[in-house]
């Protein structure tokens, strides 16, 4: 009958001596230490030898089999969490000494970094949160995935790229930037082989490298996101894959090499898989996950999101920005798109006259289709857009061509709608024109989430129809065309009041297009900086009045929802506000309410009088100390 020893390193003595002997699964086994089994010389390949030490002391064991053939079991210590998982060793050491001696002993594969036997997972750069300190906050609760994101964080803005050139066992040669790269063979739960597992279940002979190159700190907080948290299991942008039977890695400048968390040089360095290299005895769980792994002569290599020309390495090499640099290919077609945009053709001209004569109509008609209608013809959301990247990155020919273009157009609609306003018969302010006339926070808020969703749309054409969306959102031509009214009918107030919703639009979608191109990689921060300084602090100065118009927006809907809510003992009548109308007169600080009251009778003077005492109380905490109110009320009997 063949020998199983239990194997354990010196610093485990007082462990086996009260947590190991004593147990039942331990009757029959022989203890000894690692140096003195690793100098007997009567060990045969029937013996089972379970291990209970340090990796480094496993490694030699291990070593050491290769010469006499037996087969090698482990129990892991407490701390040993990644070996555990790796080779899914129950954490109570009786069971797992019942696996370690009746479990089935299969071959099977060793991943090799150089000559040192990988027992779990190698590290090359810096990759968090791959690596023992991180991993080893990954004990499945929330807190402790929450510590590990924390961790690795903290350690994003110091991460810092090396040229690499790989090549595979099959001479295929690579060559990306990256902060790091985690190389495994066998399923270990960690956060790489969580992202892995789709590789790893057709990866029989074969080693799987997860390649990790952040195009920007965003990029690799999405990749922590999904690593840690385990939200999507697709393959993360800041990742690509190479899967062989052996693949050499050098780097410039050199990165540093982990192998099992400890530090073993740098590279250069050669990984490959020995098939069948080591027997061991496991559990039916291991096993069952071993037999799936499917696998073929094939080599897989993706590494479309790793950066693979000169520009990009060179880039990708000197920092991780806080946002992602746009591709050549990208950043050719938009440019080339925005600079024919930007410039004042025959047919923007046509076109700007048409959706102002349409607007204009559609104001005077009260039609809000014919209004849309002109929204949608109005070309003048390119040259903005146009303008917001020149002012991001300071491109003189697109910013001031965007901007002649913008001022191009707003004139013609100007001299347009004026004429036409002058030349008809209409002076009556319709609600579509009434409409231009109060601009508050909220259309800033339109105006920048639009100018969000135009850069977005312009740099994706897989959406570029949704601009269509955005111009009616944010209504460009009908606020100017409501200010040339104002100006054919020699009203300065509804002039400077709808110009003031055109100005709010622009300066919000300039604004926002600029930082979302920022965002979206078209300029890098400091560049960018100026520019986007400059339009918030326009957004800052347009925000001004539509703070004001904001607060009395919010001052009619608390009056309106007083009084309509509200209902009034007047004498023996009980009377209700009802289709209530708020207008203010700025010049001498009035405020006329028009309503219709709804009673079961006709009023009296004195009830009247009565009546506007108990709404003025009503009101006051919404009413400044010198505003004067007036009523305008029409008398509704109910019976």
């Amino acid at each position: 009958m063949a020998d199983n020893y239990f194997v354990y390193d010196t610093e485990a003595e007082e462990e086996v001596s009260t947590k190991i002997r004593p147990l039942d699964a331990a009757v029959g086994l022989r203890f000894e230490t690692v140096e003195a089994f690793l100098a007997r010389r009567d060990i045969t390949a029937e013996s089972r030898v379970i291990l209970f030490a340090e990796v480094e002391a496993i490694k030699e064991v291990i070593a050491h089999s290769f010469i006499y053939g037996y087969t090698v079991a482990f129990v892991a210590k407490k701390s040993q969490k990644s070996l555990r998982d790796t080779f899914d060793i129950p954490s109570d050491y009786a069971k797992a000494l019942q696996i370690a001696q009746n479990g089935e002993a299969k071959q099977i594969d060793l991943l090799f970094c150089d000559d040192q036997v990988v027992l779990w997972s190698a590290l090359v750069g810096d990759a968090p949160p791959h690596g023992s300190l991180s991993e080893s906050l990954l004990e499945g609760s929330k807190a402790s995935r929450i510590a590990a994101f924390v961790k690795s964080f903290t350690k994003i803005f110091k991460l810092r790229k090396s040229a690499v050139k790989l090549k595979t066992y099959k001479a295929q040669e690579i060559q990306t930037a990256l902060s790091g790269m985690v190389v495994i063979e066998h399923d270990n739960r960690s956060c790489a082989s969580n992202l892995l597992r789709e590789y790893l279940q057709n990866s029989a002979g074969k080693l799987v490298a997860l390649l990790i190159s952040p195009a920007s700190v965003i990029d690799y907080l999405s990749y922590l996101f999904r690593a840690i948290f385990g939200f999507s299991k697709t393959l993360p942008k800041a990742a690509g894959i190479v899967m062989s039977e052996g693949l050499e890695v050098e780097a410039q400048p050199p990165l540093a090499v982990y192998i099992d968390g400890v530090k073993r040089g740098m590279t250069p360095v050669r990984f490959e898989v020995h098939k069948k290299a080591l027997t061991v005895a496991a559990s039916e769980k291991f096993w069952q996950k071993e037999t799936v792994r499917g696998g073929d002569d094939k080599e897989v290599i993706k590494i479309s999101s790793l950066p693979v020309t000169k520009g990009e390495m060179d880039y990708a090499t000197s920092h991780i920005p806080l946002f992602a640099h746009a591709d050549t290919e990208r950043y050719h077609e938009l440019f080339t798109a925005l600079r024919e945009e930007a410039r004042t053709s025959a047919t923007f001209v046509v076109l700007m006259v048409l959706s102002t004569l349409l607007a204009t109509v559609g104001l005077f008609l009260n039609s809000s289709s014919v209004v849309i209608g002109a929204m949608l013809l109005a070309p003048l959301m390119q040259p903005i857009v146009a303008y917001a990247m020149g002012l991001l990155r300071f491109d003189t020919d697109l910013f001031l061509n965007g901007l002649r273009s913008v001022i191009v157009g707003v004139m013609l609609v100007l001299a347009t709608s004026m004429s036409l306003a002058y030349l008809l018969p209409f002076h009556d302010v319709t609600p579509e024109i009434a409409g231009r006339l109060h601009p508050t926070l909220l259309d800033l808020i339109v105006a920048i989430v639009s100018g969000v969703a135009a850069a977005y749309a312009k740099n994706n054409p897989k959406i570029i129809g949704s601009l269509a969306g955005v111009s009616i959102a944010v209504a460009l031509v009908p606020p100017i065309s409501t200010s040339g009214i104002g100006l054919g009918w020699g009203n300065l107030q509804i002039f400077q009041s709808a110009f003031l919703l055109f100005l709010t639009n622009f300066a919000g979608i300039v604004f926002a297009a600029a930082l979302t191109f920022m965002v979206l990689g078209f300029s890098p921060v400091h560049r960018a900086k100026n520019g986007l300084i400059l339009s918030l602090l326009v957004v800052v100065l347009i925000s001004v009045p539509l703070t004001y118009t904001f607060s009395l927006m919010v001052k009619d809907a608390n009056i309106k929802e007083r009084l309509q809510t509200e209902t009034f003992h007047i004498a023996n009548l009980t009377v209700r506000i009802e289709n209530l109308l708020i207008r203010h007169r700025s010049i001498d600080n009035t405020l006329f309410l028009r309503f219709d009251l709804v009673a079961e009778r006709t009023f009296s003077a004195n009830e009247l009088a009565v009546l506007k005492r108990e709404i003025t109380k009503a009101i006051t905490p919404w009413l400044k100390p010198e505003e004067k109110i007036v009523l305008e009320a029409a008398q509704r009997i109910r019976y």
